[in-house]
């Protein structure tokens, strides 16, 4: 998981940096989690403990520590020179939250450390993305980091070299396997939720809009399911909201099957299935799209996909695609 490119910076204090000797962490800094930012963290935590708990059931998994990244091209010019002082951003991409019980927060990552090479592999300079403004330049730029990590990890714990108040330190981070999804919050007043292919993005908006983490579990694991599942990717802003275009019955078909495999999710990491049907009433009472142009569940069909799958699990029979 990771933060996206949307996300607009908050004012930080500067704090100055400082050379050193390179130090061990000693065990007792290990924090059980960490954040620069409570909605980046509640978001990132219930991902994980969806991404986690259903492993066993997930057509592919992935290694994955439990935290989430940030990066300096990530926030606006203006903000940079404040985070490079305060967290070393120009020396590499930064720890924006660690998930309480996550192998990182084992390892005693903290919110706030700079990355700066995995098994002596340095991670991506920012410089090359810090002067871009346009995302679709600079997010390329900012994942490979997060890449380095995943491949490093694939082979087993690594050695990661963090900056951490000026100075470089070694921690040993591990992983657990997880479904593969990642997912991200986005700063925005569109109430939506979307995959991207490998990543899922939720909207501050949607954020403001949910009632309870049970209804968070539920968007997420609906837009991890089309990723984990390996459905074609139908553009921004047609994920939980309507899309609209052709081949509206194979659209139909896969959001039948992500809404069946996120419940799937949901149950697999204790959330309350019952708040699928008061969400969906809620939310397509006052976002759904005209019949003439639906290629998404209406209504209806979504209560009753939601009412025969949870009775389904209730019983005990596996998942059919």
């Amino acid at each position: 998981m990771s933060i996206l490119a949307l996300l607009t910076a908050l004012p930080l204090a500067v704090a100055e940096p400082a050379s050193a000797p390179r130090l061990p962490i000693p065990a007792s800094e290990a924090a059980p989690a960490s954040t620069l930012r409570q909605d980046d963290l509640r978001v990132g935590t219930i991902a994980w403990r969806l991404a986690t708990a259903a492993s066993a059931i997930c057509p592919r998994t992935e290694a994955q520590a439990g935290f989430l990244f940030h990066h300096l091209a990530e926030y606006l010019p203006r903000d940079r020179a404040t985070v490079i002082a305060r967290y070393g951003l120009d020396r590499g991409p930064g720890v924006l939250a660690v998930i309480a019980g996550s192998p990182a927060a084992r390892a005693g990552l903290a919110a706030g450390d700079a990355l700066l090479a995995a098994n002596g592999v340095p991670f991506p300079s920012p410089a090359a993305a810090a002067s871009l403004t346009d995302p679709g330049k600079w997010r390329p730029l900012a994942e490979a980091a997060e890449a380095l990590l995943d491949r490093q990890l694939a082979a087993g714990p690594l050695d990661l070299t963090i900056l951490r108040e000026g100075r470089e330190r070694h921690l040993t981070l591990g992983s657990v396997p997880a479904c593969a999804a990642r997912v991200r919050l986005a700063r925005s007043r569109q109430v939506n939720a979307f995959h991207t292919g490998r990543y899922v993005v939720i909207t501050t908006g949607m954020l403001g809009f949910l009632k309870s983490d049970d209804e968070l579990a539920l968007v997420l694991g609906h837009e991890m399911s089309h990723s984990i599942l390996g459905h074609p990717v139908m553009g921004e802003g047609q994920g939980v909201l309507a899309g609209f275009g052709i081949g509206a019955g194979a659209i139909w078909q896969r959001e039948a099957q992500a809404d069946r495999f996120g419940l799937r999710l949901m149950a697999a990491a204790g959330y309350e299935l019952d708040a699928a049907l008061p969400f969906w009433r809620r939310y397509l009472l006052r976002y759904d799209g005209p019949q003439l142009f639906r290629t998404h569940p209406s209504l209806e069909a979504r209560v009753r996909i939601a009412t025969e799958e949870i009775a389904s699990i209730r019983a005990g029979r596996p998942f059919q695609p």
